[in-house]
């Protein structure tokens, strides 16, 4: 049968139209041209079998769609597919990480699934700081197609380290934080050719000399080793890694210097080498580095064992932009060579022991910040004023002299930190009506002389968040102005100075205030409010009046609160909601009732100072729940009750007890004993009776000689919404204490002191033995008591005593001689006792006048005027039994023997010549 042309032409165009079609439908599964990609079947079904091997706490797979959901893997969360072809080339489930991490978000736990595999077209997969068991599986090395895998931090349980070495197309690799990893797993990098960039940092098993098979990656640009323990020096063999352009070997143990490089090929860009145990000159390190003076921008050897002077080669390195030499040993002075560094943006030499003046350095055009603290500078230049880009200067902790005037600062436009604080010696005059020609976000002039007016100029700063003038001689109430003008401000230390007037209400002023510190002033009025996101607030030894009321707002992060030695008043609140409060100080003012039961819900608190006010009732059983308490010092209030029992059996890791001065009675509880690292108990001035506990040698950390540490410090912390820690802070305890009877105050090396004060109680019975056991203590008070019997034998074993306090008791029976032995011994008092018999003799006892001894009527001898009769001579010098041949008698014919002698002896040395016949005999 014919067919038509007509008919024929419509098949065509069927055809074309049914192919067309098809096109069409394959064009758009692809997402082709109108960027909708929709993922192959396969692969889709690969990445749900993924996720269902993993616990997602946070469900940051909940875009994974099941069945019936969606059905587009490349729309996924973490999942990104190529254009063209709709394979998945990028897989990025990339966990939290540190305290950068978002508290939304949780690691992703459990294994990788063999599914993984099937996404043949992978490229990327970064799978880093999530939790993954059961090791990471070999398979991964089928995905050739990968060039960036992420590894680090993801997990510690395993034991198999996965065989990946045949990733032929691996560019980029990081294994850090992983402490399944060891030397001897890790040649198989060896045949990874492609890679460019490797990091294995912050790996404990890595206790190594640096490994030789990292040699054999010839095309590696980046290397990242920092963090690990690798020792020994630095090889040679790093010159020949002709493409390597940054190397980091950070936080290590290498030692010895850097080898010297041969010839010019070198391409290093960065170097990194910081808290290492490098030692050496610093003129020979540079030199060795000479063959990259051409290329190296940034050179970091900071926290290391360095000496020498910084050295003329110095000015070779035009490429240099970071140098960083701080915390090392450099001495002598700055040469001007630095100042011929056109390219150098960071200039650290801080921590040195560098001398001099701060040299010209205005060649330094594109300097935008220079850190020269804690060193030994005597002086500071105008031409520093003409950085005309620096942006941060620090010169603070060195001996600066003379006067910083507005010429030093005339050309800083871009200035934003500003550090010279403890420069005691330092004037800063400038005019009251002086413009700054920048915008400080930080301005620190603490311990420099800048009073006594308060600066006028910072009228015309907008921008600061950080501002400390402690002790800088200000005077004078502050300005109205001031708390206005500076709504950004974050830090505010104006303390240790002599400033006055009325503070506001700052909870709307400035609503970013972290930490306010006005101590030791003269501010008066009520205390102000505060935005609630305050972390730490000392207002400390001023005269501000009135009640706490404030501290009922919901404060969700204040860590530490001083209002000691002020004039406030009232009840405590009952309504304390401090959650995060670690530090609590509301000592010598005049609060008075009953210490509120609620105060027991502050469970993060670690340190309570409730001492010098008019206090009343017992210490809450709620404080019980307070099992971070570490320092509770309660004294000098009219307290009563029963030291309660939970102080030990609650609360296991208080470090000081002070209960002083106060109305306690009853017994010392046997829970005591349990306060392994208490170090001052002091029950001083109260109504205590009973017997001193035997357990009392449980006092671990009062048997220990050698004390772990110097401060007892508060330690606190913010943490935003975002997870960013916003302060991170600590301070010093402080206690007042009675030593060798006169009020000391300490903080510094409060953790070094261990005392018992238990004086001016009703205590009875003997001085248990097991008291000698506590050989770290320094102090040892149990005056004023009743206490009978006699001092303990062994007494000499507690060698550290310094401080040794017996007195008005009714104690027995002769001193020790041991007691003699204590060479640390400033003050002894054993006055007003029944003490008998000699006062033993010894080199340092001799330093005690009659003070030590008086009012015990059976006591002899040194130094008293009581001489002794022979029964009264020390045990320690009487006879044995085995030695009664020797009697009265005996000394008698001694003492005529003596005489005799001495006569004889007299005799020849008036007659010479039977003095020299004598000798010739």
């Amino acid at each position: 049968m014919s067919v038509s042309k007509k008919f024929i032409q419509q098949l065509i165009l069927f055809d074309i139209f049914v192919a067309l079609s098809v096109t069409c439908d394959v064009v758009f599964s692809s997402g082709v041209g109108d960027g909708n990609i929709k993922c192959l079947q396969t692969e889709l079904e690969a990445l749900l079998s993924f996720k269902r091997e993993l616990l997602d706490v946070r469900g940051r797979l909940s875009s994974w769609g099941n069945e019936g959901f969606n059905q587009d893997c490349c729309t996924w969360r973490g999942v990104q597919c190529d254009n063209q072809t709709s394979y998945v080339i990028r897989l990025d489930l990339r966990g939290p990480s540190g305290l950068n991490a978002s508290v939304a978000t949780a690691p992703l736990i459990g294994k990788i699934s063999p599914a993984l595999q099937e996404l043949k077209q992978l490229k990327y997969l970064d799978l880093s700081y999530n939790r993954i068991s059961g090791g990471i599986p070999d398979f991964l090395g089928s995905l050739s197609k990968l060039e960036y895998l992420n590894l680090s931090c993801v997990g510690d349980d395993f034991t198999t380290v996965p065989k990946l070495g045949d990733l032929s197309s691996l560019n980029t690799l990081d294994l850090s934080y992983n402490d399944f990893l060891s030397v001897n797993n890790l040649e198989w990098i060896s045949r990874l050719y492609q890679l460019r960039y490797l990091a294995i940092r912050y790996v404990n098993n890595l206790n190594s000399s640096v490994y030789t098979w990292l040699f054999k990656l010839s095309n590696l640009t980046h290397l990242d080793l920092s963090g690990n323990t690798l020792y020994g020096q630095i090889p040679d063999a790093f010159w020949s890694m002709k493409s390597l352009k940054h190397l980091d070997l950070s936080r290590n143990a290498l030692g010895g210097g850097f080898p010297r490089c041969l010839g010019n090929s070198s391409n290093l860009k960065l170097l990194l080498l910081s808290s290492n145990n490098l030692d050496g000159q610093l003129p020979e390190i540079m030199n060795n580095l000479s063959c990259v003076s051409h290329s190296l921008e940034y050179l970091n050897l900071e926290e290391n064992h360095i000496g020498g002077s910084l050295t003329d080669i110095v000015a070779k390195f035009a490429s240099l932009r970071e140098l960083r030499l701080g915390r090392n040993k450099l001495n002598e002075s700055i040469p001007g060579a630095v100042g011929k560094l056109p390219s150098l943006v960071l200039l650290d030499l801080s921590w040195n022991k560098i001398t001099g003046s701060v040299p010209d350095l205005f060649l330094l055009s594109s300097l935008r910040e220079l850190y020269l603290s804690h060193n030994q500078l005597t002086g500071v230049t105008e031409s520093i004023g003409r950085l005309s880009k620096l942006e941060k200067l620090y010169l603070d902790f060195n001996q600066l002299e003379g006067t910083i005037a507005e010429a030093h600062l005339s050309k800083l436009l871009k200035l934003r930190e500003l550090d010279l604080s403890y420069n005691t010696q330092l004037h800063i005059r400038v005019s009251s009506d002086w413009i700054p020609p920048f915008q400080l976000d930080l301005i620190r002039f603490t311990h420099c002389k800048l009073g006594p007016q308060f600066p006028n100029w910072l009228r015309n700063q907008n921008n600061i968040s950080e501002l400390e003038f402690s002790a800088s001689g200000i005077s004078g109430n502050v300005p109205s102005w001031f708390w206005e003008q500076l709504p950004g401000l974050t830090f505010l230390n104006l303390s240790y100075n002599d400033i006055g007037g009325n503070v506001p209400d700052l909870s709307k002023k400035m609503t970013d205030l972290l930490c306010i510190d006005l101590a030791t002033n003269k501010f008066t009025g009520p205390v102000p409010r505060f935005p609630t996101s305050v972390i730490t607030v000392d207002l400390s030894n001023n005269m501000f009046s009135g009640t706490i009321s404030f501290i009922c707002d919901n404060f969700d992060y204040l860590g530490y609160l001083d209002l000691s030695d002020n004039r406030l008043s009232g009840e405590l609140p009952h309504c304390w909601t401090l959650r995060s409060i670690v530090h609590l100080n509301l000592g010598t003012n005049n609060f008075f009732g009953e210490i509120p039961d609620s105060i027991g819900s502050l469970q993060t608190m670690g340190m309570l100072h409730l001492q010098n006010n008019h206090l009343t009732g017992e210490l809450p059983q709620s404080l019980a729940n307070c099992k971070k308490l570490r320092v509770i010092n309660v004294q000098s209030n009219n307290l009563s009750g029963e030291i309660p029992e939970w102080i030990g059996s609650n609360i296991s890791d208080i470090i000081i007890v002070i209960l002083k001065s106060n109305r306690f009675s009853g017994s010392i509880p046997s829970t005591i004993c349990q306060l392994k690292e208490l170090q001052i108990l002091d029950l001083s001035e109260n109504k205590i009776s009973g017997i001193i506990p035997k357990c009392i040698n449980n006092l671990t950390a009062m048997t220990e000689e050698e004390s772990t540490m110097h401060q007892i410090k508060s330690w606190y912390f913010q943490v935003d919404d975002q997870g960013e820690v916003k302060i991170n802070a600590s301070y010093d305890e402080t206690a007042v204490l009675m030593w060798k009877g006169r009020q000391f105050e300490y903080s510094s090396i409060l953790g070094m002191v261990k005392s018992i004060d238990l004086s001016s109680n009703n205590m009875v019975g003997e001085i248990p033995v097991e008291i000698t056991s506590l050989v770290g203590l320094h102090g040892l008070n149990l005056s004023s008591n009743n206490l009978t019997g006699s001092i303990p034998l062994r007494i000499g074993e507690m060698r550290a005593l310094n401080f040794l306090d017996l007195s008005i008791n009714d104690l027995t029976g002769e001193i020790p001689a041991s007691l003699s032995q204590l060479s640390h011994l400033g003050v002894l008092n054993l006055s007003y006792n029944n003490l008998s018999g000699r006062i033993p003799l010894g080199e340092h006892s001799l330093t005690f006048n009659n003070r030590s001894y008086i009012g015990n009527h059976g006591l002899c001898g040194y130094p008293l005027t009581e001489t002794c009769s022979l029964e009264e001579l020390p045990r320690d010098l009487m006879l044995s039994d085995e030695d009664e041949f020797i009697t009265p008698e005996f000394y008698i014919s001694m003492g005529i023997s003596f005489i005799s002698a001495f006569l004889g002896v007299s005799a020849l040395m008036l007659n010479r010549r039977w003095t020299y016949g004598l000798l010739r005999y």
